[in-house]
């Protein structure tokens, strides 16, 4: 099984990044999909960086994901919240108890939009924190939430330790300090 990221124009060049270098350290097979409205696999993310995905959402060939993980940015987030393949399949994945994980705007304008935090607590951007339901809200920069399958952080500053979260949820705390050790992480 592989991990699909999402990406769109205006994603966070810093975290998608960083969340696909991390995971292919760590051995995870990657399908980066663009949520592009015009099909296009190449996007420009949020500070201008040209990013080329794997494939298009609709190119997918398999729904079978061990985590979906959606970047931050705007205005990608936001195409991504209004795909509905990958609403869908974020939908899918929840209902099947699998992986899912957002940073930054994600969290909130993707995942909360959508209805799909439930009670877990989260944690996202500082400025979409007051969105959250104080009850739900954590400040920490990285919250895995095991009852719901879901990772959420902070933003670009976070991405690696976010990244490292999801190695340690999906392949266990000696592989995420074996990808950490030679990125010289805290």
């Amino acid at each position: 099984m592989s991990v699909l990221v999402l990406v769109a124009p205006g994603s966070e060049e810093i975290e998608t990044v960083a969340i696909v270098d991390t995971l292919v350290r760590a051995s995870i097979e990657v399908v980066l999909a663009s949520c592009c409205p015009a099909g296009q696999r190449q996007i420009r993310a949020s500070r201008g960086v040209q990013l080329v995905a794997d494939c298009h959402i609709d190119e997918l060939t398999s729904r079978d994901f061990e985590a979906i993980v959606v970047p931050g940015g705007l205005p990608g987030s936001e195409v991504i919240r209004d795909t509905p393949l990958a609403i869908d399949l974020l939908k899918e994945q929840a209902l099947l108890g699998r992986w899912r994980a957002a940073l930054c705007a994600a969290p909130v304008v993707v995942l909360q939009h959508h209805h799909l935090l439930g009670d877990a607590r989260v944690t996202c951007h500082p400025g979409f924190q007051s969105k959250l339901p104080p009850a739900q809200l954590s400040t920490e920069r990285v919250v895995r939430d095991e009852a719901h399958r879901l990772i959420t952080s902070q933003g670009p500053g976070s991405a690696i330790e976010f990244a490292l979260e999801i190695v340690r949820a999906l392949r266990g705390d000696d592989i995420a300090h074996a990808v950490a050790g030679p990125m010289v992480m805290p």
